[in-house]
C-alpha cells in the first residue's frame, strides 16, 4: 500500500464537545467568514490515574469548507513505548450532516517515524486522511491513549492555526485524591470549574463561538493569541525515575537522578586530554581544545527511545562508539571537561531558529535540547556539542537570546544563554562595477558576514560547489547576469566570520534612452518587499535580532558620461533603525560611491506601530529602488 504522507503540525492540536447535527448550513456565518475549517465540537478528558499513569480522550468534529482547510480532514496522532492508543473511530459526514463513511481500523496507518539520523528511537503514529469526499464535508475523530510517563502533561487549546473557528469545545481534567496538578491559563476569558470530593478533583475549561483570524505580519502566532490552557504535574515519574516539577530547582534534580555517575571515562581517554591541554595558557585555550577533539571524533545520532529520551549515554560509552545525542554528546564534553579540572553544566534548551522563549514561571518540560555551559571568573563559554562545524564559543539563533535550565549540583537554575547586538551582526559588502556606454557591465562583489548574519549564511559553506552556484543564482536579484567565479571562506572563532567573492556579468544592467543612461546603485541588497496593510492590528510587531548592513559600491562610469544631477543624501529614522544612502562623485577619475547602511533593533513594538514600520519599510523599498541618470556629452 502507498505509504501516506501525514501533515505533522496536526499532532499538536487537542480539544472540543459533539453536535448532533453536522450539517454546514447549521454553522453559524459569523464562524464561517474567513475561516478554512471549523471546529464543531472537540472535547478532551485527562484522567491521571497516579504520578505515572494517566489516561487521555479526545472526541472532536471538524467541518472542513475549502481546499485550504483540507489538512484538518485527517487524523494524526504520535505515540512510543510509553503510550498506547486504542479505540479509534473516524466518521464522515457530507454536506448535510449525513454519514458519508465509517472508517475502517485496516485503513488507519501505523507509520514508524523514525528519522535516518535516529539509532534508537521508539517513535511512531497512527494516521489516516480523508479522500474520496466531496468538500465541504465534515470528520468526526474519537480516540483514548493510556500514557505510563507523566513527564508531560496536554497543552490544550483550540484555535491553532490561521483561518480556523471554534464553535465549541472543553478540556475535563481528573485527578486522584490529594494529588495536585499545576495549570497556567493564556488568554482565557472564563472561570475554571473545579469540583472536589472523596474521588479527586475535577478541573473544566471550555470555550465557544472563536471566530477565524489571520496570521499577523511578524506577529504573535495564532495560538499564542487565542484562550489556551498549560497543565503539569506536581510530582511525575518515569520508567522508575521519580521527581518533582513545582520549582525549576526540582525539575533539575530529576535530571541529575538521570545524570549521576554516568561520567567516568576510559583511563587512556583521560590521558590523552591531559596530554592534549598541557600547554594550554588559560583554562578556555582548554575548553576550546576539548571542544574541538570532540567535533573531530564524535558525531549527531538521535536516540528517543523511553527515558533514553532524556537520560545520556555514560560517557565511557561514548568514547567507545564515537556517537550520541545531544544529550550524550554534551554529556560527554562535560565529563572530559572535569576529568582535566573544569567544572561545566548540563543544559537544558528550547531550542529552534529564532524559537520563542519558554515561560519561565511554570516549571515544566518545556525543552528540547541540551547545550552545555561553562562559567568562566567574568563570562560563560557556551558549546553546542552536536555539530562538527559549530564555533566555538558561539551558539547562533538555534540557541541564543532565550531562558535555559542550567544543572547545577543543587537542582536546576534559569539563566539566559547570550544575545548578539546589533554591532556584532553585520552584514559589510564592498564592491566594483565598470559598464560601458551600452549599458554592459562587469562587478566584483565581496561581503563579509558576522554573528548573527554569519549564521544566516553558514549553511552555504558546508554545501558542494554546485548547490553554492544555485544558492547564488536564486539569490542575486538581477534581471541579467551570468555568474563568474566565486568563493566563500569560513573563519570558525568565537567571533565566526563568513567572506562571500563573486564575479557578475552585467548584461544591459544600465538602460539607455536617447544619451542617457539610468541605472539602480543598490546592487545586491535592495529590499523591495512592503508589508500588507492591516486595520484594527491585534498582536505586538516583534523583530527578532538586531543588525547591520552596509554597501560600498564604486561604479566607474563609461568615459565622455557624467551625472545628470547630483542626487541628495537618503536617511530615514524610526523607532525600529536608521536608514541611510550618500553619493561621493570624483571627477577626476569619472567614479561614483553609492554607500548604503540599514540598521534594524531587535525588540517588540506596540500593534499601534505597525503603520509606521510599514512607512519605514516602505520608503526604504522606494529609495532601494531608485535610479540614477547619466547623461552623455554632446
Amino acid at each position: 500500500m502507498k505509504r501516506i504522507v501525514f501533515v505533522v503540525a496536526l499532532c499538536l492540536c487537542v480539544c472540543t464537545s459533539v453536535a448532533q447535527d453536522y450539517a454546514i448550513d447549521k454553522i453559524p456565518k459569523e464562524l464561517k467568514k474567513g475561516a478554512n475549517a471549523v471546529i464543531r465540537t472537540w472535547d478532551t478528558e485527562f484522567h491521571i490515574e497516579n504520578e505515572e499513569m494517566s489516561v487521555y480522550r479526545e472526541k472532536k468534529a471538524i467541518s472542513i469548507l475549502n481546499e485550504d482547510g483540507e489538512a484538518w480532514g485527517q487524523f494524526v496522532e504520535f505515540y512510543d513505548k510509553l503510550d498506547k492508543i486504542k479505540k479509534i473511530k473516524i466518521t464522515l459526514y457530507d454536506a448535510e450532516g449525513k454519514v458519508a463513511k465509517r472508517v475502517k481500523s485496516s485503513e488507519i496507518e501505523d507509520v514508524n517515524i523514525t528519522s535516518s539520523g535516529s539509532l534508537y528511537d521508539s517513535n511512531r503514529l497512527k494516521g489516516y486522511i480523508a479522500t474520496d469526499i466531496k468538500l465541504p464535508y465534515t470528520i468526526e475523530i474519537e480516540f483514548e491513549k493510556v500514557k505510563t510517563s507523566s513527564l508531560h502533561y496536554p497543552v490544550w487549546g483550540l484555535r491553532r492555526a490561521p483561518n480556523l473557528a471554534v464553535e465549541a469545545g472543553k478540556l475535563m481534567v481528573y485527578s486522584p485524591p490529594a494529588y495536585q496538578i499545576r495549570y497556567k491559563e493564556k488568554n482565557y476569558e472564563g472561570e475554571v470549574i473545579i469540583k472536589t470530593d472523596d474521588t479527586g478533583t475535577t478541573y473544566q475549561w471550555g470555550v465557544a463561538n472563536l471566530p477565524a483570524i489571520e496570521q499577523e505580519y511578524l506577529g504573535s502566532s495564532v495560538f499564542d493569541m487565542s484562550p489556551h490552557v498549560l497543565l503539569a504535574p506536581t510530582s511525575f515519574s518515569m520508567e522508575g525515575f521519580s521527581g518533582r516539577m513545582d520549582t525549576w530547582q526540582g525539575f533539575g534534580q530529576w535530571i541529575n537522578k538521570l545524570n549521576n555517575g554516568r561520567e567516568q571515562l576510559p583511563a587512556e581517554l583521560e590521558g590523552k586530554l591531559k596530554a592534549l591541554v598541557a600547554n594550554a595558557l588559560n583554562d578556555k585555550e582548554k575548553i576550546r581544545l576539548i571542544y574541538e577533539y570532540l567535533q573531530s571524533n564524535t558525531r549527531y545520532v538521535s536516540i528517543q527511545l523511553g527515558i533514553g529520551g532524556y537520560q545520556p549515554f555514560e560517557a565511557a560509552d561514548v568514547a567507545k562508539t564515537g556517537y550520541g545525542d545531544c544529550k550524550a554528546l554534551t554529556y560527554f564534553t562535560y565529563s572530559m571537561l572535569k576529568s582535566v579540572g573544569i567544572k561545566s553544566n548540563y543544559t537544558l534548551v528550547l531550542a529552534g531558529e529564532d524559537e520563542g522563549d519558554i515561560i519561565t514561571d511554570f516549571p515544566s518540560s518545556q525543552f528540547n535540547h541540551v547545550i552545555l555551559s561553562v562559567p568562566m571568573e567574568k563570562d560563560t563559554v557556551w558549546l553546542e556539542c552536536t555539530s562538527q562545524d559549530a564555533p566555538f564559543n558561539f551558539l547562533g539563533g538555534f540557541t541564543s537570546d532565550r531562558h535555559a535550565l542550567m544543572i547545577t549540583e543543587d537542582g536546576g537554575k534559569l539563566i539566559k544563554t547570550p544575545s548578539y547586538p546589533m554591532e556584532v551582526n553585520t552584514q559589510t559588502r564592498v564592491g566594483e562595477v565598470t559598464f560601458d556606454k551600452e549599458g554592459n557591465g562587469q562587478a566584483s562583489i565581496e561581503t563579509v558576514y558576522k554573528g548573527r548574519r554569519y549564521d544566516d549564511y553558514a549553511m552555504v559553506v558546508k554545501a558542494g560547489k554546485e548547490d553554492q552556484r544555485k544558492h547564488l543564482l536564486n539569490s542575486i536579484d538581477i534581471p541579467a547576469f551570468d555568474l563568474g567565479d566565486f568563493s566563500f571562506e569560513h573563519e570558525k572563532s568565537e567571533n565566526p566570520m563568513l567572506k562571500q567573492t563573486l564575479s557578475i556579468g552585467l548584461r544591459k544592467y544600465a538602460s539607455q534612452s536617447g544619451e542617457r543612461l539610468f541605472f539602480v546603485p543598490n546592487l545586491l541588497t535592495r529590499q523591495e518587499y512592503i508589508p500588507p496593510k492591516m486595520e484594527d492590528r491585534e498582536s505586538p510587531i516583534v523583530l527578532k535580532y538586531a543588525y547591520v548592513n552596509t554597501d560600498t559600491i564604486k561604479f566607474k562610469i563609461p568615459e565622455s558620461y557624467r551625472l545628470e544631477f547630483q542626487p541628495e543624501p537618503v536617511i530615514h529614522k524610526s523607532e525600529f533603525g536608521e536608514y541611510n544612502v550618500s553619493y561621493q562623485f570624483d571627477v577626476e577619475t569619472n567614479e561614483l560611491t553609492y554607500i548604503r547602511s540599514i540598521q534594524m533593533k531587535k525588540g517588540t513594538y506596540s500593534a499601534e506601530s505597525y503603520n509606521d514600520y510599514r512607512d519605514f519599510r516602505r520608503e526604504i523599498s522606494r529609495a532601494d529602488r531608485s535610479k540614477l541618470v547619466l547623461i552623455g556629452s554632446t
